[in-house]
């Protein structure tokens, strides 16, 4: 099937079928390649091309000095944390397998500085490991990581983080890939004419964030000169499966003729995995988050971005030891002297005229609501002021990082979200003079009543979305495997007690303004960490994987199809009672707007 979808739309699936290939999972990789195989008997070249690019963007996600940084940060954790040698070495034994193949300037000329170093650190342990274990000599061990600590340092003093990339230094093949038959990223439409990568921008632009992302520009057939951001250290098939979701739901917004009418749809952009811990996302243009809308505002006008917060530690500066009807007392204080209007007043100033200004409003009240809905079937937490984009021009709302699903967010052991979509009055003043009770609600009402009448298209999505083990792996089990979620709503790996006893030795391998490595990111530079766990060999956390890796048998994922199905049947507060849509709406605005629920959120919420 997938051979002749492929013949037919061939663009379509290609570098779905690359990340497949490069699993851990065995019969996984071997059957995309099968496929891969029978489509470069039809396209050679496309298919060729396709490996080239996928594979040259995937370097330039993680350079040399990134791969080791990382590496030698989980290598350090496996052995003083818990004494796991044999761990250690599956986190270093494939870096230095490639430096002894560097392929590229930056590769040569990082390992002519530390190859030396490193290739005596290796000799090290092959002699730990050339005897039994009996008689294996700890020395070898130590001795291999005073050279990895000299590297480490060395590496962190002589390579600061770029701003820049060049393409010549870092993925040169790409320099010459010009006029392709490969069409770009996230762009292919049947019904619409292919457009080409024509080039690519030489210079990649570096951002300083915890991931470092970059920029990048790919030039089309057609004129555009297309934007996108590539990630790494972070699995974006999960992103690209909700992306799938919401281009169910706008197909079905675009057949209701209220819906239609009113142009309801959730605003999308492509993202497209290249491995599974790598990927590229689609740069929506003219946005900007919240969080620096208002900080923009505030700046302007002299007020700190956390007014609201300096203003409760104000009422109560014992916040953390408060009771819930305590900070509810302290959240409504600060909420009773502060505006809270920044955003509305941003969108005014932003806007040229009355009648602009009113269409943006229009717009994103409605593109709000239909978002908070399309989030509450799908459970997504984690939305954050900075996860929240407004369109420059439009006044529409995207939401971006989309990992964190099926209300994950509300069973966190800290700072739980008992919300069910952000709804803080910072969103609402926008809305003016209707506030909640106007477009808002009834676009929300119309939203859930077009969902709730094609629950059963929804529904076999999210169930092939929920047991896909390649998406569902973390959330499923998460407690199993001990990880805990941060405050920050990152998931943290919880630290054995030995792992705490050599927290000394630890922070010796943290760079300034970084802690240790989570041990949940072992394996992010050398292999496929969702796909491993597919495997059942040895593993009793997968018992319940059927023969082709679905996790259908998986209690968890069960009640997951199970909240979900509630949901859009009206029985999601009661199952002994099932609300009309007007009812459940309703319900749902006031826990979104609660002050219990809103005042024990994560203060940075």
């Amino acid at each position: 099937l997938l051979v002749e979808v492929g013949k037919a739309h061939p663009h379509a699936i290609l570098f779905s079928l690359y990340v497949a290939a490069r699993s851990d999972h065995t019969e996984r990789s071997q059957a995309a390649k099968d496929v891969l195989a029978k489509l470069h008997d039809v396209f050679p070249e496309l298919v060729e091309e396709t490996e080239v690019v996928s594979r040259e963007l995937i370097r330039i996600t993680l350079l040399f000095p990134e791969m080791w940084l990382e590496a030698l940060r989980n290598a350090s954790m496996c052995y003083y944390g818990q004494k796991d040698v044999v761990e250690m070495m599956k986190i270093l034994r494939p870096l230095h397998k490639r430096a002894r193949n560097p392929e590229t300037l930056r590769e040569y000329h990082f390992v002519q500085m530390f190859g030396s170093d490193l290739a005596a650190a290796e000799e090290h342990l092959n002699q730990y490991f050339s005897t039994d274990s009996a008689h294996r000599n700890e020395a070898l061990v130590q001795q291999a990581w005073e050279l990895y600590y000299v590297v480490f340092r060395r590496i962190e003093k002589l390579f600061p983080k770029p701003s820049t990339l060049a393409l010549k230094d870092t993925a040169p093949t790409l320099l010459q890939c010009r006029d392709m038959e490969l069409a770009v990223p996230g762009t292919y439409d049947p019904d619409r004419e292919i457009v080409y990568i024509q080039s690519f921008d030489p210079i990649l632009m570096v951002y300083s964030s915890k991931q470092h992302p970059r920029r990048m520009f790919i030039y089309g057939s057609d004129g555009v000169k297309y934007t996108f951001l590539l990630k790494g250290r972070e699995d974006l098939r999960q992103d690209e499966r909700v992306m799938q979701l919401f281009g169910l739901i706008n197909s079905l917004l675009s057949r209701d003729t209220e819906t239609a009418r009113r142009s309801l749809a959730i605003e999308r952009f492509p993202v497209i995995p290249l491995s599974s811990n790598s990927g590229l996302i689609g740069f929506y243009p003219n946005c900007d988050n919240i969080n620096n809308i208002i900080r923009m505002y505030r700046d302007s006008h002299n007020q700190p971005l956390n007014l609201e917060q300096r203003m409760a530690l104000q009422f109560s500066p014992n916040w953390d030891t408060l009771t819930v009807m305590q900070k509810v007392e302290s959240f409504e204080y600060a909420l009773s002297n502060t505006p809270g209007n920044d955003l509305q007043r941003a969108m005014w100033y932003k806007s040229p005229n009355a009648e602009v200004w009113l269409e943006r409003r229009t717009d994103y009240t409605r593109s709000l609501a239909v978002m908070s809905i399309a989030g509450y079937i799908l459970g997504l937490g984690d939305r954050h002021p900075s996860n929240i984009l407004i369109h420059e021009r439009t006044g529409k709302v995207v939401h971006i990082d989309l990992g964190d699903c099926f209300e994950m967010a509300a069973h966190r052991e800290k700072f739980p979200e008992k919300v069910p979509f952000r709804l803080t009055r910072m969103l609402i003043m926008p809305m003016e003079v209707s506030s909640i009770e106007g477009i808002f609600k009834h676009t929300a009402n119309h939203t859930m009543r077009v969902l709730r009448a094609n629950r059963d298209s929804l529904m076999a999505v999210l169930e092939a979305f929920v047991f896909d083990p390649l998406v569902s792996w973390l959330y499923l089990q998460e407690s199993e495997m001990g990880i805990d979620t941060g405050k920050d709503g990152t998931k943290k790996q919880k630290r054995s007690s030995r792992s705490t006893q050599q927290s000394d030795y630890a922070t010796r391998w943290s760079t300034s303004g970084v802690g240790n490595a989570n041990m949940d990111d072992i394996g992010s530079v050398s292999g496929s960490k969702p796909d491993a766990g597919i495997s059942k060999a040895g593993n009793g956390l997968y018992d319940i994987v059927d023969g082709k890796g679905w996790q259908t048998g998986n209690p968890k994922a069960r009640a997951i199809v199970k909240r979900i199905h509630d949901k859009l049947i009206g029985t999601d507060f009661n199952p002994n009672e099932q609300l009309a849509v007007p009812e459940q709406i309703e319900k749902l605005i006031q826990q979104a707007t609660s002050s219990e629920n809103l005042a024990v959120l994560y203060v940075g919420w």
